[in-house]
Parts: structure tokens; sequence; C-alpha cells
């Protein structure tokens, strides 16, 4: 394996990983991005998914982490050449990708809250923001706008037209 001089590759946990299962471990000379070749145009490739995101949505860059993530599970799911085109979900999970449950990054939303909410009369739903599609769960991430946190919910209905930070 070969990457650059990123302090997060350089420690002993990581070469002594290496070591046991018999990979070996380089890193490019400094200021020299092109000796990591293929893996330089794919972190291109992902920042300038993200930037896009970012701006096509208006929000602002304290969303990059929810940006990159989306961006990464977008990528997971784009044919490759390099890959016969095939994308890289098939590749680890042997069954081809579905594309309906993808939304417009960073446009209006409204989960369904009645599960959670305090009592029968309380609203059904509150404006939010949607981030992508969460790792651990099938259902969405957003950011609700009154409360300023990050939740995950499948019950969510999507306005693709409307962008919050839109102003």
């Amino acid at each position: 394996m070969q990457c650059d001089n990123g302090g997060e590759f350089i420690n002993t946990a990581l070469r002594s990983f290496f070591s046991h299962h018999g990979i070996s471990f380089r890193l490019s000379c400094p200021h020299t991005s092109p000796q990591n070749g293929k893996a330089e145009r794919l972190l291109c490739t992902t920042n300038d998914i993200v930037r896009t995101l970012l701006v096509q949505a208006n929000l602002p860059p304290q969303f990059w982490v929810e940006a990159l993530h989306t961006a990464t599970h977008l990528l997971n799911r784009r044919p490759s050449s390099a890959i016969s085109s095939n994308t890289p979900f098939f590749l680890l999970t042997g069954r081809s990708p579905t594309y309906d449950h993808l939304h417009v990054f960073g446009c209006l939303c409204f989960p369904n809250l009645y599960a959670t909410s305090q009592h029968k009369l309380a609203p059904r739903s509150t404006r939010c923001v949607f981030l992508g599609y969460p790792l651990e769960h099938k259902g969405y991430r957003y950011f609700d706008l009154t409360s300023r946190k990050v939740i995950v919910s499948r019950h969510v209905t999507f306005d693709e037209t409307i962008f919050p930070y839109e102003s």
C-alpha cells in the first residue's frame, strides 16, 4: 500500500497491522501527489462532489462531513470503467445497487415525528434539511432546523425543489 505522508497513516498500529498481514507499506515523496496516481484523482473527484453538493444546496462548510458521506454513498453506486462498468457496491455485496432511495442533498424534508412526540397533539413533523444516508440504518439523515440536531429516520417526505439554506 502506498499513501501520502498524512499523519493518519504514520502510526505503529497501522504498520503492525500491515506487517502482520504481509502488506508492504510505503510513503510517496513529500509534495509529490502525482505519485499517488489513482488515489489522488479519486480524492479530487470526491472533493469536487462534496463541493458541488454544498454549493448546490447553499449549505455552509460545517456540513462538509455530511456531504462527504453522501458523496461516498453516491460514488459507491456509480458504474466505473475501471471495474468493467460494475459498481463498487456490486463488487462488495454481489447485488446491484438500487437508486429509488436517492434524494437531492440539502433539500427540505419532513420526517414523521409521531412516534417520538411528547403528546398526541404535538406536531407530526418539522422542517428539516436532508443530509444523506446513514451507514448503520436503512433510512435518512436530516438536520432539524428547530432543535439543530442531526437525526435518523426512515419515514421522511421530501420537497426536492426547496432548499432551506437558500436565501
